[in-house]
């Protein structure tokens, strides 16, 4: 079968190879994939910068259906529409070989029958649900009525927004960086953003006085929105920290205690979001689709990755049949 593979450690060392279809066991199913998004961590592996262990294919949010289910499985079976539910250990993707394949072998227990009335690419999406929604609830915990600011309109980012919306903020800031302002800049604001717009001093400036958001959700990984929301925050503030980058970071800590300031990092995110989200993505509320840019082949992944690089699309899926 054909798999995209990160072959080797260190920058690059992705290609599609062809490899075995798995072997299962019987708490396994072989699932047939239909369709996986690409995360940002598939291109921090291609770049070296995100932890892998090669030869692995790569892959985590995905969408199938059960092509074969070991002898112990039995909450789902064979022909059934199946997605995340919650994650399997170890991890796929970058421990174990994951979905930008034809076939995958993943653990039963990690899946659930694709719900009705949620559309498959949006169904992709639960793997990644679950952190904006961890983010915006528990990380920096945003009360209805509170302000927040969102740094980085990659797709957590945007789904950030989209949740805050709904979780009744005040008024919703995007900040994003050089090459946002054509596609996902405006996304944010179809998404529930009141402004959306480039992080620099002009839109720090009119985050001071009865502006100051409570909450900053840091998205992004840059050293320089990190440092911003700890300046920015109001007495009492939460911010959250989901971005990856490289530093060095030079955080103002004598405000964050002098101000009573919260800094909580955040990976991952509750199962019982997973369950959660199917009734706000029926009802239109959380705008799953929206974010859905392009499926396009397995084989034009470089296409894609250069894609999402250049930031001329938000989220792309991969058919490994094509």
């Amino acid at each position: 079968m054909r798999a995209l593979v990160k072959t080797a450690p260190g920058a690059g060392n992705v290609e599609i190879r062809d490899v075995p279809v798995p072997e299962i066991g019987p708490d396994d199913v072989l699932l047939k994939i239909d369709l996986c998004g690409i995360c940002g961590s598939d291109i921090h592996i291609q770049d070296g910068v995100h932890e892998s262990y090669p030869p692995v294919t790569l892959g985590h949010e995905y969408v199938g259906s059960v092509a074969k289910a070991g002898k112990n499985v039995g909450n789902v079976k064979e022909g059934d529409s199946v997605a995340f539910f919650r994650s399997p250990n170890p991890f796929p993707g970058y421990k174990v070989d994951g979905a930008h394949a034809e076939y995958m072998r993943v653990g039963g227990k990690y899946l659930w029958k694709m719900p009705e009335g949620v559309t498959p690419e949006a169904a992709t999406q639960f793997e990644t649900i679950r952190v904006p929604m961890a983010l915006v609830r528990d990380a920096v915990q945003m009360r209805a009525g509170e302000r927040i600011v969102i740094s980085g309109p990659g797709p957590v980012g945007l789904m950030a927004a989209n949740i805050a919306k709904i979780e009744g903020a005040s008024h919703i800031t995007v900040l994003g960086g050089p090459g946002d302002e054509a596609t996902r800049l405006p996304k944010a604001l179809e998404l529930g953003a009141d402004v959306a717009e480039p992080f620099g001093e002009d839109a720090l400036s009119r985050l001071k006085g009865e502006n100051a958001p409570k909450c900053w959700v840091e998205a992004s990984g840059a050293a320089v929105a990190i440092e911003a929301a700890v300046e920015a925050v109001s007495y009492g503030g939460r911010v959250s920290v989901s971005g990856i980058g490289k530093g060095p970071w030079n955080v103002n800590m004598w405000r964050v205690a002098r101000r009573n300031l919260s800094i909580k990092g955040q990976w991952g995110g509750r199962e019982t979001y997973v369950e959660e989200s199917v009734e706000l993505m029926r009802s239109g509320e959380l705008k799953m689709d929206a974010l859905i840019t392009a499926t396009m082949p397995l084989t034009e992944w470089e296409k894609a990755f250069d894609l999402l690089r250049r930031k001329e699309g938000i989220k792309i899926l991969l058919d490994p049949s094509k």
